[in-house]
């Protein structure tokens, strides 16, 4: 199947092939065929709008739509900074080069919002690798949901008692003799058939066996009868990183969900934490870092403009092939594209304040 790269020249009827003169000792070197967007995830291959932004959105066009609307209903002004934050997120992103090394990246602007349904896929693909590496050091992994009997109580409340009663679990002899740690994840939906809300956690849990009527009695106890827990050994490390690194940032789908309902999550939410570790996965990072970075970069060009001249410009491919290869652009190269010696101090391109280096969220182990 043909990459996000691969089908916008292809559309434009041109054939994506290796660069002239590769700037990597290397002729051969390997074709492109990686993803310009990382983490790969957020690309369709059904997208038609091939600027960053569009990226990032593709796939996800409904969820992004009712959380904006939600935030449009709680909050009177459009200048509010989730709605602003949302509606600008990753509109500018330029190609950057690295003065020393001649690497090459992406550095755009990113909302971080919660609710933002691009950011939260970032997020995910972080989550998922360091949960994934954490399942693979255990010896015995097991998946436990902790559920609540259903009631009418509003989320807020449920939320708050939730919490309570795996705060009062995890103190029990029972649990501290078998676990020695794990990584949380909150779910938030309503039940299909009453309507009622349906908070659950979603926990990793390392430690000796545990007998499921056990737990759930301790269970029933701590939370004055909601005996329904599962508890199950994990066989697939990938597939159940994947399935709660969802969680890391976005524990409801939004557009699943009625307005009324959408605006009761996020108000309940607010400020909330959505995962957690405890025990021996305490150093487990389930969030990106904050990025610091003392390298000089050099502005190449406007990412949405180097993709439309790739389909013409060699010297625009070669950024591209860089940029999927990890491989150096040489100083030679990016004087000829951009037009100015590469010693010489240019003025930035125009960009937003607190414009962020964008990272390659896809963990690496090593």
């Amino acid at each position: 199947m043909l990459d996000a790269v691969d089908r916008y020249l292809d559309e434009l009827g041109v054939a994506l092939e290796e660069p002239p003169d590769p700037p990597s000792p290397d002729p051969a070197g390997p074709e492109i065929s990686s993803s310009l967007l990382e983490p790969p995830e957020t690309t369709s291959p059904n997208s038609t709008d091939h600027s960053y932004r569009g990226r990032f959105m593709a796939g996800k066009e409904a969820e992004y739509q009712a959380s904006l609307e939600a935030y449009e209903a709680i909050y009177v002004y459009p200048s509010n900074g989730h709605i602003e934050g949302m509606s600008n997120c990753r509109k500018f992103a330029i190609f950057a080069r690295e003065k020393t090394t001649g690497e090459v990246k992406v550095m755009s602007s990113a909302c971080n919002d919660r609710w933002c349904p691009m950011c939260a896929a970032s997020k995910a693909a972080y989550a998922k690798g360091s949960t994934q590496e954490y399942i693979e050091a255990m010896s015995e992994p097991r998946f436990l949901t902790l559920t609540l009997r259903h009631n009418v109580e509003s989320l807020s409340s449920q939320l708050e008692f939730l919490t309570d009663s795996f705060r009062r679990i995890r103190q029990r002899a029972y649990w501290k003799r078998n676990v020695t740690g794990g990584i949380w994840f909150l779910q938030v939906k309503r039940g299909s058939g009453d309507g009622c809300w349906h908070p659950h956690l979603h926990i990793l849990i390392d430690g000796n066996y545990m007998e499921q009527h056990r737990l759930s009695e301790l269970w029933e106890l701590v939370t004055f009868g909601s005996p329904v827990i599962d508890i199950r050994r994990i066989h697939d490390p990938e597939a159940t990183a994947s399935y709660v690194a969802r969680y890391t940032a976005r524990p409801a789908k939004m557009a699943d969900m009625p307005l009324p309902d959408r605006i009761e999550v996020i108000e309940s939410l607010k400020g909330k934490r959505l995962c957690g570790t405890f025990g021996n996965a305490k150093g487990v990072k389930l969030t990106p870092p904050k990025i610091k970075d003392g390298s000089t970069w050099q502005d190449i060009g406007y990412y949405d403009r180097v993709m439309v001249q790739a389909a013409s410009d060699p010297l625009a491919r070669t950024i591209l092939f860089c940029y999927n290869t990890n491989r150096p652009l040489s100083e030679q190269q990016f004087e000829q594209f951009t037009g100015h010696p590469v010693n010489v101090v240019i003025e930035p391109l125009e960009r937003p304040p607190n414009l962020q280096m964008f990272l390659d969220f896809n963990f690496k182990k090593g």
